[in-house]
Parts: structure tokens; C-alpha cells; sequence
């Protein structure tokens, strides 16, 4: 019986895993997404602002010329400020799009952008980030180029990817605007929307293949779910309650990928030692700071959107 253990990916392997996937038509980034986004930037009270770009490779196919030739495409990174954003109301951020694969992320941040965030302007200031890693969104892909994890890489200071260096920059940037400079004034809030689909158990067998993260779905969550650092715990469980109040479940497994399950919500303390989260890169500039987690092992490209995005409706409506 053959007992040896697979080698990992090369370097090499690594560095072509991102070229070879395709762009797939109906997520292409600039037919898709990007018309909405600018679309928002010309309503009274919306202020949109391009905070960076994302450079990004494609094979092109030998039909079109290219026989396994690389293509580069440079997209645009843009954030929506709603509001007046005078310094004394409060001010909430929101993001989609972190893992590309998760769309439900960024087709709710636009939805409530296009839909409810003006009725909320009288009391707070709104600044959403749409799609934080467009490239691997137009993929259906978890990393982005070099295979890299970006809910893996968000550092201040240290990002490996092109998406969290801009991102980190764009937040301290705004931050500093803001609040010139005070290091005591703080965003009210952030969360960063996300889902756990069919697709992670595909992910879960190639991360143990290429020799990175596993993530064990030995049971796969059905629901809702928030990740809270423990001090923020009295908005989080606002937020879960308005998910219910709303009408969608809330996972209800004792354990949270073995971590106890607090009615919904899985706090940072008991996850062990976990580093280059978004919701910990926004914790910097942030009172609170949440990830949501939509988990459905049907969820596909093939469900409806409603069905992924009014959860994560629900949630941003409770951190208001």
C-alpha cells in the first residue's frame, strides 16, 4: 500500500494557478459590477472614489491567438461615501467581495447602497467598498494571484496581495480624514460580508493538496453566523437578532468549526490563534468589527440571489 504523502505545489504550480482560470461572462467585473458602482457615484449625497487598482493575468486561449500567452487586465478598486460625513455622527463601513467566489457579498453591499443607505444618512455616514478583489470575483475564485488568501493577508503593513496593500491604505487614508489624526475616534463599526458555499469542500481538498489551510467541513453550517471580537459581543447579537427578526436561520449547531457557538456567533477568542483577517485589519480604525458568514453546502452560482443576498441585508440593517 503507497503511504507517502503528496508533495506539495511547487512555486511554479503556484504562480500559474490564477492565469489559468477564466474570466467567467456573467461575473466579468466591468459589465457587471462596475456600471452599478458608477451608476451610485452620480446620486445627490454619494461620493464615489477610485482608491486603487488591481492588476491581474489571464491565458488566452489558443482560438483567440494567445496559445497559453498571458493577457493583463487592470481594474479599478472603488468605495462609495455616503453621507455628509460629519465627524460627530457615527460612521459605518461595508464590504463585499473579499473572497471573490462569495458573491453574495458584493451584490448585497450594492443593493443596500442602491436601496436603503440614503434613508440613513441623517444620522450616520456610510462608506462601502463593493468588491475588494474584483479579479478573483470575474473568476469564482477564493485567492487571488500567487494563490494567495486575502482574508489570510490583511495587514497594515505586510500584505503580500495588491487587493489588501490598497485596501489598508484606502481605510487608514479615510480614517485619517476623518478624524484628523486621533487615534481615539474610531469608526462606529465595519463588517465584512462572506459565505461559506458548496464550493469550500472543493477548496478544502486542494488547499490539503497544494500544503496550506484545511478547513475540516466535517459539518457543513447552515445559516447565518457572525465572528465577533468578544468586546463587541452586545452588537453582534443585535445583529443576529434582526437576521431572525427578518426571517432567515441562524446556524444552530452547538459548535462553530469546533469553536463554541454563542447563539450565533463565534467569538475571537475561542478561535485560537488566527492572523490578516479583514475584520482585524478594520478593528484598527473600528469600535466594532464583524465577519458575517451566510453557510449553505447548495449554495451555488445557480441560487437565486436573493436567497444569498437578503441575509446579509438582514445583518447590515442590524448594525444600524
Amino acid at each position: 500500500m503507497n503511504t507517502k504523502e503528496p508533495e506539495p505545489w511547487p512555486q511554479e504550480r503556484f504562480d500559474r494557478w490564477y492565469r489559468e482560470r477564466p474570466v467567467i461572462p456573467a461575473r466579468d467585473y466591468v459589465k457587471t459590477l462596475v456600471p452599478r458602482i458608477t451608476a451610485l457615484g452620480e446620486r445627490a449625497g454619494f461620493r464615489l472614489e477610485k482608491y486603487g487598482e488591481a492588476t491581474y493575468s489571464t491565458a488566452m486561449a489558443a482560438e483567440d491567438g494567445g496559445a497559453g500567452e498571458a493577457t493583463h487586465v487592470t481594474h479599478d478598486l472603488f468605495r462609495l461615501l455616503i453621507g455628509d460625513f460629519d465627524p460627530e455622527k457615527p460612521c459605518y463601513v461595508v464590504l463585499g467581495g473579499t473572497h471573490g467566489y462569495e458573491k453574495g457579498g458584493p451584490l448585497a453591499a450594492l443593493k443596500f447602497a442602491e436601496e436603503e443607505a440614503a434613508r440613513y444618512t441623517n444620522e450616520c455616514s456610510i462608506v462601502i467598498y463593493p468588491c475588494v478583489c474584483p479579479g478573483p470575483y470575474e473568476k469564482e475564485l477564493r485567492f487571488t494571484e500567487g494563490r494567495i488568501d486575502p482574508n489570510r493577508d490583511a495587514f497594515l503593513d505586510k500584505a503580500q496581495s495588491q487587493e489588501m496593500r490598497a485596501l489598508a491604505r484606502s481605510v487608514e487614508e479615510l480614517h485619517q480624514r476623518l478624524f484628523n489624526g486621533d487615534s481615539s475616534r474610531k469608526f462606529t463599526a465595519a463588517i465584512d460580508l462572506h459565505e461559506t458555499p458548496f464550493m469550500d469542500i472543493a477548496i478544502d481538498k486542494e488547499n490539503a493538496e497544494a500544503g496550506g489551510e484545511a478547513f475540516e467541513l466535517e459539518i457543513f453550517p447552515k445559516g447565518m453566523f457572525l465572528i465577533a471580537f468578544d468586546e463587541d459581543l452586545a452588537l453582534a447579537q443585535q445583529i443576529i437578532r434582526n437576521v431572525r427578526r427578518e426571517g432567515h436561520h441562524v446556524v444552530d449547531d452547538d459548535t462553530l468549526y469546533g469553536s463554541p457557538n454563542h447563539d450565533g456567533i463565534l467569538l475571537m477568542s475561542e478561535m485560537g490563534n488566527v492572523a490578516g483577517r479583514v475584520r482585524q485589519l478594520l478593528k484598527h480604525f473600528a469600535t466594532a468589527s464583524f465577519t458575517t458568514e451566510y453557510c449553505d453546502e447548495h449554495l451555488t452560482d445557480e441560487t437565486p440571489d436573493a436567497e444569498r443576498v437578503e441575509p446579509q441585508m438582514a445583518a447590515i440593517r442590524g448594525m444600524f
